[in-house]
């Protein structure tokens, strides 16, 4: 079961890589929780520390994109570093606005968004030019599995780190985990080598489109709106879990269920990545979307917390695979010169879909709801994205040919893919 990731391994650079993101996505879910946490012991409201953590969040998702086509531009390598020194006089502003008014607290928290580093975009594009197209599903399993893992231990590290520390201590570790973290990836070698893309001529097409950069290419607009689809329904899936948890009886039981989600997801997309699939790329997410559209739809009817409880894990079973899916099919259909944009851009729809998610269903929830009207809207997003990629989806062969042409610039970071044998995605 394992042989696909031992293969991975044996590549030259990639320990080194699975090590560096494994640093980076740390930072994320331990920072969001840390951040609160400081907010509301110098504020004392969840309302002013809850807007610290909005701004801080909007300003990621709105920001990423940009970082994504510096890296395209001028490097990963050069992108980078800017960064890292950028974000650094960000947290050090953030930690000084800790003992500040409200205002100034979330100017900082807003900056410190703008500034994140494109780690995980950097880190998500090097793959293709590090392994061959056979292992990108493994690879990119991977990847999706460190950022479940990350999820469930992020949360439970903080309370142990404030323990020993006040809550803005937890805070620096968080920042300190992802400076170290960029600072390592500016020593891989497919990030030192691989050269900047070239960028489109001023002449070609309008500035709007330019702008836009990859959501002008219909196949790369229409994977994103099917990842944002996903995140949707793990939004409304959030709020159904509450609400069913309180109609049980327990509402901090809903922690459970998201932690069995997480489990299930992690599980899935090692499952995923451990085999070749006899169905694969845009057969194999309309298969996985229609199956947890089934699955979600079974939480209207689940009569108690245990059923409840086996239906959320085989929903992450299910949704685990789907999400390592998506970056396999941008990387082998999203245009060469927007290699790591695409996935800054992924980064933005997915926090958008999870941001309406979240508000739709809360707003179709009541207090005493089962969360049936939760779980149907999750459902529906789901079938969505799965009628999206059957009936929309239509890649262009053209697009992952670019991968090839970068590669001829990076020398010495182990096997190449043959000609036509991007064939991953389906």
């Amino acid at each position: 079961m394992f042989t696909p990731y031992r293969h991975l391994l044996t590549h030259p650079g990639v320990p080194y890589l699975v090590i560096v993101d494994l640093v980076v996505k740390l930072s994320t879910p331990v920072l969001s929780l840390a951040l609160l946490l400081a907010a509301l012991d110098r504020l004392g409201s969840y309302a002013m520390a809850g807007l610290v953590l909005t701004g801080h969040a909007l300003a990621l998702a709105l920001f990423a994109p940009l970082g994504g086509r510096l890296a395209d531009r001028l490097g990963p390598r050069a992108t980078s570093a800017g960064y890292l020194v950028a974000h650094t006089i960000a947290y050090a502003l953030l930690l000084l606005t800790l003992r500040t008014e409200t205002v100034m607290m979330v100017g900082a928290a807003v900056l410190l968004g703008a500034t994140t580093p494109p780690a995980g975009a950097v880190i998500r594009g090097a793959w293709p030019h590090l392994v061959p197209a056979a292992s990108l599903p493994a690879a990119y399993a991977v990847d999706n599995a460190i950022n479940e893992l990350m999820f469930i231990v992020g949360p439970l590290l903080v309370p142990v780190l404030i323990l020993a520390m006040p809550a803005h201590g937890v805070v620096v570790a968080a920042g300190a985990a992802l400076l170290v973290g960029t600072a390592l990836l500016l020593g891989s070698r497919v990030v030192r080598q691989t050269p900047p893309t070239q960028a489109e001529p001023p002449e070609s097409g309008s500035l709007l489109g330019r702008l836009a950069g990859p959501l002008t290419h219909h196949p790369t607009l229409t994977l994103l709106v099917i990842a944002a689809c996903g995140t949707f329904s793990f939004g409304c899936l959030r709020i159904a879990t509450v609400a069913a948890a309180t109609g049980f009886g327990s509402t901090a039981s809903a922690g459970v269920l998201m932690g069995l989600l997480s489990a299930g997801a992690l599980a899935g997309t090692l499952a995923y990545g451990a085999r070749a699939w006899p169905v694969t790329g845009r057969r194999l997410l309309i298969l996985l979307s229609v199956a947890e559209a089934a699955v979600l739809l079974g939480g209207v009817l689940a009569s108690g917390f245990a059923a409840l409880a086996v239906l959320i894990a085989i929903i992450g079973l299910v949704t685990g695979p789907r999400d390592a899916v998506h970056p396999v099919l941008l990387a082998d259909h999203a245009p060469a010169r927007y290699r790591t944009e695409v996935f800054a851009w992924l980064n933005t729809f997915m926090w958008t879909g999870y941001g309406l998610g979240t508000a739709i269903a809360g707003r179709l929830t009541g207090p005493y709801d089962s969360g049936a009207a939760a779980f149907v809207a999750a459902a529906a997003a789901a079938l969505a994205g799965a009628v999206l990629i059957a009936t929309v989806f239509r890649p262009t062969p053209s697009a992952a040919r670019g991968v090839v042409d970068v590669e001829e610039h990076v020398t010495g970071l182990g096997e190449r893919s043959e000609p036509g044998s991007r064939g991953a995605g389906g």
